[in-house]
């Protein structure tokens, strides 16, 4: 079993999309929808999806979850919930009622100091997620990370998943910020990583993408441990740098230099139908 736990779709007449321009971004400015990735899943032996949300509006949670009562592909929707709103647990509680709501991804302050305290509403509303065992996403880079770690003292239940490794910079700038952070926030036990997003973040500059990419990939199993990965394509994100295959492959590669293939079996699919609750 194969799970890919985060890529995307999206229309852009929906309107919401705002960091989508043809300027910014020429290969992702185009519609991608479950036509475009169907080939692609059957031929590397997918089984099913968690589709990411890529805008920050409610809209945008419901049109995915429409698409999830039409796809078969799609097994889990992490959508997008103002986590800092008063209104949070009435609509939570109305997305929640759909069977494929498996999480949410929220737009998140950026303090420096990590002061969460003064954020009453969001740290309650994270409670009540955290109660519900319902999963929620960072998207943060390395310098956020420690701030993160410190939200999670308020709500260390939290079923909280790093995006992306935390997005290191491959070049090797500011690994000792990232990989502490990145420790930091793997002490709380219900914290899990997707290892995802790595082909577009930096050059590889001739050098085996697997080779570059490999001792970031260690690192979180020394944190997290392999049963608190998730293998994720980022599709189509990451289009910009290579292939479904080729980003596949390179992950597969990177995890086997220190994994057993049972281990890689369970990144690859069991342990995003156990963290998500998959039905």
């Amino acid at each position: 079993m194969i799970i890919d736990s985060h890529q995307h779709y999206w229309i852009l007449d929906r309107g919401d999309y705002g960091w989508l321009t043809p300027a910014s971004d020429p290969i992702l400015f185009q519609d991608y929808m479950p036509d475009l990735l169907k080939d692609e899943l059957h031929h590397n032996g997918v089984q099913g999806t968690i589709v990411v949300q890529a805008a920050p509006t409610m809209e945008e949670t419901s049109f995915l979850l429409d698409l999830c009562d039409k796809e078969e592909t799609l097994i889990g929707v992490v959508g997008w919930l103002d986590i800092n709103a008063s209104d949070f647990e009435k609509h939570y509680l109305r997305f929640r009622s759909h069977p494929r709501f498996v999480g949410i991804r929220p737009n998140f302050p950026d303090l420096a100091d990590g002061e969460w305290r003064h954020h009453k509403q969001l740290i309650h509303n994270l409670s009540i997620l955290a109660e519900d065992n319902c999963a929620v996403e960072f998207l943060v880079r390395p310098p956020a990370l420690a701030g993160m770690a410190k939200l999670l003292e308020y709500v260390p239940n939290l079923a909280a998943v790093v995006d992306h490794l935390g997005k290191p910079d491959l070049s090797g700038k500011n690994y000792q910020l990232w990989s502490d952070g990145m420790r930091s926030i793997a002490k709380f036990q219900h914290t899990s990583c997707k290892v995802s997003g790595m082909m577009t973040e930096g050059s590889f500059r001739g050098k085996k993408p697997a080779q570059v990419i490999q001792p970031y990939i260690q690192h979180v199993i020394t944190e997290f441990g392999s049963s608190r990965l998730m293998f994720g394509s980022d599709w189509p994100i990451c289009l910009q740098a290579g292939s479904y295959k080729e980003m596949m492959s390179m992950i597969e590669e990177a995890l086997s230099i220190s994994l057993s293939a049972d281990e890689i079996r369970h990144i690859f699919g069991y342990n995003a139908a156990r963290i998500y609750d998959l039905q």
